[in-house]
């Protein structure tokens, strides 16, 4: 489909074309696109769709210069988003954050890392920033762009300098809009294997005795990040649980 048969689209739907490329289109939209303007997108180009949250001042400015192409900062605002999203990743990577949290207040969005069960801010974002990140994740974990009255979960996977990490969002409507938390979920490339877990002689003892026991609750507990999975799974993998059926 044509450029010019785009605007038309978009202008049907009350959106804005902002960029269309070989692989991907960018639109401008007020608040969330609709429904039917994805459907039709999605029909129409068979690409990738990126959406910019433009404030209502923003699109009637735009309306009052009809034969203004959309400006190169309107273009680079969606491109923040994606760039912006990736510095956050990278960004709780490095800080071994396993949450991040984003969440809207009056006028700017704050985000948040978890680090060893503590908040910490990152930074705050102005709110048209926070609107188009928030749809460029609902876009990613394949969720509901155009729901903001329910609570939604999903899963997504990004590369980060040539890692593949894994993601779950989860939103949750509030008063100023609606807050995002990202799980980092973390791979696990070790070897399950009691003796690698760090056990010291007396800890490693009491534990295989512990497995070996006919009934009783092994009870692990930590901060998040630090082995309790792994440990339980490397327990599952013994020959003392060999005769047992986990549920």
């Amino acid at each position: 489909m044509k450029d010019a048969q785009l605007n038309t689209l978009c202008q049907r739907h009350q959106a804005v074309l902002i960029n269309s490329a070989s692989n991907s289109i960018t639109v401008a939209v007020v608040d969330a696109p609709s429904h039917a303007l994805l459907d039709a997108l999605h029909f129409a180009t068979q690409k990738q769709i990126d959406i910019v949250c433009w404030t209502r001042q923003q699109m009637e400015n735009h309306r009052h210069k009809p034969d203004q192409a959309p400006s190169a900062n309107a273009a680079k605002g969606g491109e923040t988003a994606a760039q912006l999203l990736n510095q956050i990743l990278r960004s709780a990577m490095a800080k071994r954050a396993s949450d991040i949290h984003l969440e809207p207040g009056a006028s700017r969005y704050r985000i948040r890392l978890r680090i060893d069960g503590v908040l910490h801010i990152l930074q705050d974002i102005a709110k048209e920033t926070g609107l188009a990140l928030t749809a460029r994740l609902k876009v990613l974990g394949n969720l509901d762009i155009a729901e903001h009255r329910l609570p939604q979960d999903g899963q997504f996977t990004v590369d980060l300098s040539g890692d593949s990490i894994s993601f779950r969002i989860a939103t949750l409507p509030c008063k100023e809009g609606e807050k995002v938390v990202l799980r980092l979920l973390h791979q696990v490339e070790q070897t399950l294997d009691l003796d690698t877990l760090g056990m010291y002689g007396a800890q490693l003892t009491a534990f295989r005795q512990a497995l070996q026991q006919p009934q009783g609750l092994v009870l692990v507990t930590g901060p998040t990040g630090s082995g309790k999975t792994v440990t339980l799974y490397s327990a599952l993998q013994t020959p003392e649980y060999a005769g047992y059926q986990p549920l």
